[in-house]
């Protein structure tokens, strides 16, 4: 069972970052531009939770689109754009975690993808599990790019449900950071989320 997350006021919130105004981030966030482009599916849910790093996320990738919904009715309504679904992947976190390589591919066939430099894209789905299942049921169309498994070395910077689990900040650097994104990315991305997330929150005991 998940522990509901803290919502912010929405009168109370800035209009940009939709966070607590004492903890605005528009003005301090380091824009960084990133060769692989990532499409953040967001829960409407999840747009005004204290510890919601989807739009973190972002802000600071510019070659980034961020979706709030349920639904789209293909991948290109999604995107906005055209794009070859053989060269986008879904994120996905590996049952269970542990042993395997930190980052696989498969292809909508589950076959194994050998060279990741055939990822142009990914697809984050931002929410709690049952939203992200509900996310996924939603949208078939997703069943047409390849798969991408995330098995995390290290546990997230806050408390989840799933030891394996990681926020969709995390997410997205992981996976950047092994399609071979400049590394500078991953540690930005991360140190971001600490400060603007992380350590303003460090008295909440929220779970994601």
């Amino acid at each position: 069972m998940e522990i509901p997350q803290k919502k912010i006021d929405k009168k109370e919130a800035c209009p940009r970052c939709l966070r607590p105004l004492q903890q605005c981030f528009c003005d301090k966030v380091t824009p960084r531009g990133n060769t692989i482009k990532v499409l953040i599916l967001q829960h409407p849910q999840e747009q005004y939770k204290l510890l919601n790093s989807a739009l973190l996320a972002h802000t600071t990738l510019q070659n980034s689109v961020l979706r709030v919904g349920l639904s789209w009715r293909n991948f290109r309504h999604a995107l906005g754009e055209e794009a070859d679904p053989k060269t986008w992947g879904v994120l996905f976190l590996k049952p269970g975690g542990g042993a395997g390589k930190v980052v696989d591919i498969v292809d909508a066939k589950k076959r194994p993808v050998a060279s990741f430099a055939s990822i142009k894209g990914i697809v984050v789905i931002d929410g709690s599990w049952k939203q992200a299942k509900a996310l996924w049921w939603r949208n078939p169309w997703l069943l047409k790019l390849n798969r991408i498994t995330l098995n995390p070395r290290h546990p997230s910077l806050r408390a989840q449900v799933k030891p394996e689990g990681l926020s969709t900040i995390e997410s997205i650097a992981l996976a950047l950071e092994h399609l071979k994104e400049d590394a500078s990315i991953y540690s930005l991305l991360v140190r971001e989320y600490e400060d603007f997330i992380i350590k303003p929150n460090a008295n909440s005991r929220l779970v994601a």
